[in-house]
């Protein structure tokens, strides 16, 4: 219970310092809609290397958005079951090893910084553990302790596993090699029930891939390959990464290239001392395996399957056909510790009953409980540095601090959230992604690219920036001069800050030429322009939501009709319009001496060819494709 409470602890204590970026955000938004009822996703969110993930991930975290809205119970639940993790890992090694070697185990993996690390957020792969050790477990029991429910419960729950995160298809080998190891104790109809649950599993995955035209030999060939241009020869990056992410160290590289140093100086360096954790599980595997092979495979068979459950990870990235990452590799982490508790309990047994093995005794005891201090401490650091401390390149905003500009808004009651930052298109633009999340049930939720666009509402509304020198709404120097009614927030010194205020008012008027409106068919009119240096500014006033995105455009023309430049863009997504708003289009374009007209209009691409946007009269009639309006020095 103790080595329990400490895993609790490092997994689930402080949940406000966890990341919510793109990715935690497009995962949560799927859970969300299947929670609230509005979505039965067939696939998860995209891979790393290009394949959609099953919808396995999705259904387990709508749990916990069930109950809450915000990512902490969804944090807190990944945490969780990766604390019962720790456990059936103790059950595991319990049954099969002894209790000194379960509990040497349960220490070394409860302390483990890199497994706090990937218990820590909403990922995928951080929910693989419980579900590893489960499979290894039932695998266990049903064919080395012939228990009947568990040889049928271990098929589904492999399949789960694998298509929880597609890494797991790596321990994949490990089950027929048990069937081999324990043959005379498997039950043909109890095997055949297994596998049909687990086909049964697939279901969703297999209609979401077909639909979404992915089961063809191309389609996989491309996605299987990342387009990290991976070397597709033998590394020994995979091993490398093994042996760092089971000794714990390296966790400085949350702190960013900027700030590892600065962090790496608030605690001792015990690198060497962590290194026996790896150091021992190998040593560990290679006895068993000599053990079992000496026995003829007749004898010592669990030790086959954990080194095996420790190796095959490693080895389905030591050549290099996908770029390797760290987070591959957590479905072999609770065999590395289980394999070190195994290997630490046989050094205590065989050392001889005397003084000094009593001495060697109470130094393997000291190492165990220095390496867990240690690693502990340097986690809590690492917790106190990222919460404290930018660090670009690293570990994001906090969760927690994100949440407190989450409450500012709720508090405001507003109408409408325009959130205004460097993107406007979730999934694929971070902050979109995770405001939407956060933001999701309070109000409608509208997302402006403030590099090039800007929205003045027709109703009141608040806004949401994510504070950049080069916004358009809202420059850097004077988003961070507080107004009566504005909120700013900078959750760490020198990092991101937001702001949060009422929209105000239109700040570009009075550089606007105005012309007779323009009715386009999509509901959008042109009512004036503006040129500045190097850029066209396009004024429009619309009249509700448009059914599609379109692109702008905006050519300059000379008395002849010739086109002497243009400059075409992404409008504002029609989505995202409203009854009465005024949009402001911003356009990269230099306006020659020569030219004098100007030609704007919206066209969307559709099966190949494109479809301009009608300009109509005022009964709604066809006028023209594009909207010429004279021009005029500001």
């Amino acid at each position: 219970m103790a080595i329990l409470a400490l895993a609790a602890a490092l997994r689930m204590g402080a949940p406000g310092i966890t990341e919510f970026k793109r990715d935690e955000a497009n995962l949560s938004q799927l859970a969300l809609d299947l929670a609230r009822g509005r979505d039965l996703p067939l696939l998860g969110i995209s891979s790393s290397t290009g394949i959609p993930n099953p919808p396995h991930s999705v259904y387990l975290f709508a749990v916990p958005y069930a109950f809450d809205r915000t990512p902490v119970l969804a944090t807190l639940y990944v945490g969780g079951l990766n604390v019962l993790a720790v456990g059936l890992t103790w059950l595991l090694v319990r049954r099969s090893f002894g209790a000194r070697a379960a509990l040497i185990a349960a220490l070394l993996y409860a302390a483990s910084p890199w497994s706090a690390i990937f218990a820590r957020k909403i990922w995928a792969q951080n929910l693989l553990p419980p579900f590893v050790v489960a499979t290894v477990l039932c695998g266990l029991l049903g064919y080395r302790e012939r228990k009947r429910w568990a040889q049928v419960a271990h098929w589904p729950l492999l399949a789960i596993t694998v298509q929880i995160h597609l890494a797991a298809l790596a321990l994949v080998p490990l089950s027929p090699v048990m069937l081999a190891l324990w043959a005379r104790h498997v039950h043909g109809r109890l095997l055949a029930a297994g596998l049909v649950l687990a086909g049964l599993t697939a279901v969703p995955t297999v209609i979401g891939a077909h639909d979404a035209g992915l089961l063809t030999l191309d389609t996989l060939e491309r996605g299987i390959v990342s387009e990290d241009k991976p070397s597709r020869q033998v590394t020994a990056q995979a091993l490398e990464l093994a042996w760092l992410t089971t000794a714990g160290t390296n966790i400085h590289a949350l702190a960013g290239p900027e700030q590892f140093r600065a962090y790496r100086e608030t605690v001792p360096d015990a690198g060497p001392l962590f290194w026996l954790v790896p150091l021992g599980a190998a040593a560990s595997a290679a006895a068993l395996i000599g053990r079992a092979a000496r026995a003829g495979f007749r004898r010592h068979r669990a030790g086959v399957v954990l080194a095996l459950w420790l190796v095959l990870p490693v080895l389905a990235f030591t050549w290099e056909w996908t770029a390797v990452a760290q987070h591959y590799l957590i479905p072999m982490l609770p065999a590395a510790f289980a394999l070190a508790g195994v290997g630490g309990a046989a050094l205590w047994e065989h050392l001889p009953r005397t003084r000094a093995g009593h001495a060697l005794r109470a130094a393997l005891a000291g190492a165990l409980m220095a390496i867990v201090v240690l690693q502990a401490y340097h986690f809590a650091a690492l917790l106190r540095f990222v919460d404290t401390h930018d660090t670009p390149g690293g570990f994001g905003t906090p969760l927690g601090d994100l949440l407190a500009i989450r409450s500012d808004i709720l508090a405001r009651h507003p109408h409408d959230v325009i959130v205004i930052s460097e993107g406007e298109a979730a999934p694929y633009d971070e902050i979109p992604a995770v405001w939407g999340v956060l933001l999701d049930g309070i109000a409608p939720i509208r997302f402006v690219n403030g590099q090039r666009t800007a929205v003045v509402p027709a109703r009141p509304a608040v806004e949401l920036i994510a504070v950049r020198p080069d916004l358009r709404p809202c420059p850097d120097a004077e988003c961070r001069i507080s107004r009566p009614d504005a909120a700013v927030f900078e959750p760490r010194p020198g990092g991101p800050a937001y702001v949060v205020r009422a929209a105000g008012a239109d700040l570009w008027a009075d550089e606007i030429i105005p012309v007779d409106p323009v009715r386009f068919a999509n509901g959008a009119y042109l009512t004036g322009y503006a040129l500045v240096p190097g850029e066209v500014l396009l004024q429009y006033r619309l009249s509700g939501p448009a059914p599609a995105d379109y692109q702008v455009f905006a050519h300059a023309l000379d008395s002849d009709g010739n086109r002497l430049a243009q400059a075409d863009r992404p409008g504002w997504p029609g989505r995202y319009w409203s009854e009465g708003d005024t949009l402001y289009l911003w356009f990269e374009l230099a306006i020659p001496d020569q030219a004098v007209r100007l030609s704007v209009g919206m066209y969307t691409l559709e099966d190949g060819a494109y479809h301009n946007v009608e300009v109509l009269d005022e009964r709604g009639a066809y006028l023209a494709q594009a909207a010429e309006l004279a021009l005029e020095a500001n």
